[in-house]
């Protein structure tokens, strides 16, 4: 019998909060792991590589092809010393397919990573892993693996991802558990796939997965190519179909930019249910105060969704990662809620301070202004003219 539902909100889109959660889940002392933080440099992303072996229609990387310059094994390594100095506690190995490289220096690289005292998650679409390289995987000290399912059945999952694709990433899910890697799930919500979220749950706990995250789709990438998006409709929808569900399952929402208020609004009459549901807000943007990306060729950036030249910090092969953690970051530090309009007059600011950066630069040329997902910035909008 499940007493109580724990909902994550959680703002950041590409965080690695569930990857924590599975952890502290999976492993032995695993409630001692610290969590995340705006203290001190908590994670660093780390894409190996562009490369990938399927083409996900709302990647927002565009991933397929190796960016030109990626960094070798070697370089990887150095790099990993320097984070170690640094002080970074987590790290997170995506791509493209990172597992595209199990045979290419991979497994030298988590095993490195271990040496000097991390831990360890990746991030993949499983679709190339097997008994096999799961045991090198944990031999070699990997974590945490999030495996990446946009269905709770072949049919919807494969129109997203690619034919064959669910099969594979169920056996990843099994493979993984049985060799004793701790496992998560991530689900990206477009159309396509926004009416199946509760039976995405019965999945997960029917897989005895513990953490499922719910990625609103970024409007980056493939995914602008294709004109996804999600309406505040339909992610209001989620959100409600959510909240009706008893699951062991943690559940993170990422990037559902109105969460916190419409939580709240949606079920302020409903005592009993939110007795039943444990939310917890992870909402304010990480990006260049408790974490950074590193790129396939070394390039710094605040985070995955503003790795472009207007964000350029460095690179973590060439440059003084102590100097660009002290001295970078300025466009995520120095923003404020109180200088942006009109976040400035919302009683929830303090919460989410004006929501992502990134989204809001895509939008209006600038981070120093709202995030376009967020209702209530229409509604103020709105309520001041």
């Amino acid at each position: 019998m499940v007493n109580e539902t724990e909902i994550y909100l959680d703002e950041c889109p590409a965080s690695p909060l569930s990857h924590i959660l599975a952890l502290r889940s999976s492993v032995e002392g695993g409630n001692e792991l610290p969590y995340l933080g705006l203290d001190s440099i908590n994670d660093v992303t780390i894409y190996l590589t562009h490369a990938c072996n399927l083409n996900c229609k709302h990647c927002y990387l565009s991933a397929g092809k190796p960016l030109s310059g990626e960094l070798s094994v070697d370089d990887w390594l150095l790099i990993l010393d320097k984070l170690r100095d640094l002080g970074v506690r987590y790290v997170y190995l995506l791509g493209g397919e990172p597992t595209l490289l199990i045979k290419r220096g991979l497994l030298r690289i988590i095993g490195h990573a271990k040496d000097l005292g991390f831990y360890v998650s990746m991030s993949t679409n499983g679709t190339l892993i097997n008994r096999e390289n799961a045991l090198q995987l944990k031999k070699a000290g990997l974590d945490q693996v999030q495996v990446s399912l946009d269905g709770p059945n072949p049919a919807v999952n494969d129109v997203i991802r690619g034919f064959g694709s669910f099969d594979k990433a169920i056996r990843a899910v099994n493979v993984l558990k049985e060799v004793g890697i701790a496992v998560s799930l991530s689900y990206t919500v477009i159309p396509d796939n926004a009416y199946y979220v509760t039976d995405m749950v019965k999945l997960t706990e029917k897989l005895g997965v513990p953490v499922l995250t719910f990625i609103r789709v970024q409007e980056f990438g493939r995914a602008r190519e294709n004109g996804l998006s999600l309406s505040d409709g339909l992610a209001r929808m989620v959100i409600n179909d959510l909240m009706r569900i008893k699951t062991s399952v943690k559940l993170v929402l990422n990037g559902f930019r109105f969460s916190l208020s419409d939580l709240y609004e949606a079920h302020r009459k409903s005592r009993e249910r939110l007795n039943a549901l444990r939310i917890i807000n992870y909402s304010t943007c990480p990006a260049g105060r408790s974490r950074f990306v590193i790129d396939s060729d070394g390039s710094i950036y605040g985070c995955e969704l503003t790795m472009n030249k207007e964000f350029y910090e460095g690179n973590a092969l060439r440059d003084d990662l102590k100097v660009i953690w002290r001295n970078g970051f300025r466009s995520f530090r120095n923003r404020n809620y109180v200088n942006i309009k009109p976040c400035n007059t919302c009683p929830m600011a303090d919460l989410c301070n004006a929501g992502c950066p990134a989204r809001a630069f895509t939008a209006f040329g600038s981070v120093n202004s709202p995030d376009p997902y967020c209702p209530i910035v229409g509604r103020l909008i709105n309520k001041s003219r």
